[in-house]
């Protein structure tokens, strides 16, 4: 059985995470984990050698058949509550649409998550938004008071990080003349932030992520990282299990994954749902770094999909612009849980 750790970002500056739009004033509150893959390689690359990359990390994963290990995304977290992206479908017989007012909401505490995936989600359990206003975040009755210290004093709604657009301004090299823009970014209260899992099949290869993970910490995740963007401690939540029903017919997958063609037709059918979602930016190495990545089209944390035993859906896809001296990967694995269905 792969053993499966979570670790909690606790960030002590803003985070830019790119999001699309015009410029940058969009940033995500969450970290895609093709993202979080592409940081931890520039960071193996300083800690271990381009060589040691290309052979130990990016080889195992690029044949699709044993992956070193399986990563998630970042989502929030609020003390020592996860909460988990809000699947795409619902699955329930009872439920075949989301009542309205949940479609707004974007992550589900792991108590909501996990009644969900066991398919025991209730009536009255809807019935516990009725007195939320637009909110973000689904909680159960009974984890209400966890959430308190979170709260706005304004509105009562539960607050885990603030966002700002900031003004900036740049000089034309020539002319010198100003031109303002907008950055966007995301504050954490304290004690939140985002947390990820690893489900590592090579245990040998753990030492040597968190140590990657370090120096990510102290050296940014993220835009912006030369302004002191995304700095953040690492801390292990030791003794916690993913909610996951064993040997069930579906899975919701944690990470943005990309099927190759032969898994497509194995992993819908008429009950799954998914959401497609464009992944661009910009070659990380020094050979290549005023480069754009291809754009890859993947399925969204939360997309669930019919469960094939044995099979590892996903893959490494080599977004390499033509331009590039070397290969370029944006990772596409599946992070699966088992769900009823």
């Amino acid at each position: 059985m792969p053993d499966t750790v979570l670790y909690r970002l606790h960030f002590r500056s803003p985070l830019h995470i790119g999001e699309r739009g015009v410029g940058l004033e969009e940033t995500r509150t969450s970290v895609p984990a093709d993202t979080l893959f592409s940081a931890l390689c520039t960071a193996w690359r300083w800690l271990y050698g381009a060589d040691s990359l290309q052979a130990e990390l990016l080889a195992p994963f690029a044949d699709g058949q044993s992956p070193p290990f399986l990563l998630s995304s970042g989502f929030p977290f609020a003390g020592e509550m996860l909460f988990f992206p809000k699947p795409i479908v619902s699955l329930s017989p009872s439920k075949e649409e989301y009542p309205k007012k949940l479609r707004a909401v974007q992550y589900w505490s792991q108590s909501v998550f996990r009644r969900w995936l066991q398919g025991q989600l209730t009536d009255s359990d809807y019935e516990s938004l009725a007195g939320e206003e637009e909110p973000l975040f689904w909680v159960l009755e009974e984890e209400r008071k966890v959430l308190d210290p979170f709260r706005d004093e304004e509105t009562g709604s539960v607050r885990l990080w603030k966002e700002h657009v900031v003004p900036r301004v740049t000089l034309d090299r020539l002319t010198s003349a100003s031109q303002i823009w907008f950055f966007g970014q995301v504050a954490f209260r304290k004690g939140a932030g985002l947390w990820c899992a690893i489900r590592y099949h090579d245990a040998r290869l753990r030492s040597r992520v968190e140590a990657c993970l370090r120096l990510l910490g102290d050296s940014g995740l993220g835009g912006e990282r030369g302004a002191g963007f995304g700095l953040f401690e690492v801390s292990v939540l030791e003794g916690f299990s993913l909610p996951e029903v064993e040997g069930a017919k579906y899975m919701v997958t944690l990470s943005p994954c990309c099927p190759d063609g032969k898994q497509w037709s194995a992993l819908l059918d008429a009950r799954c749902g998914y959401d497609l979602l464009p992944r661009r930016g910009w070659v990380g190495s020094p050979e290549g770094g005023n480069l754009r990545r291809k754009t890859v089209w993947m399925l969204r944390e939360g997309s669930v999909l019919h469960r094939v035993d044995g099979t590892v859906v996903g893959r490494l896809v080599n977004v390499k612009p033509d331009p590039c001296p070397h290969d370029v990967w944006r990772y596409g694995y599946a992070f699966p849980l088992g769900v009823s269905g």
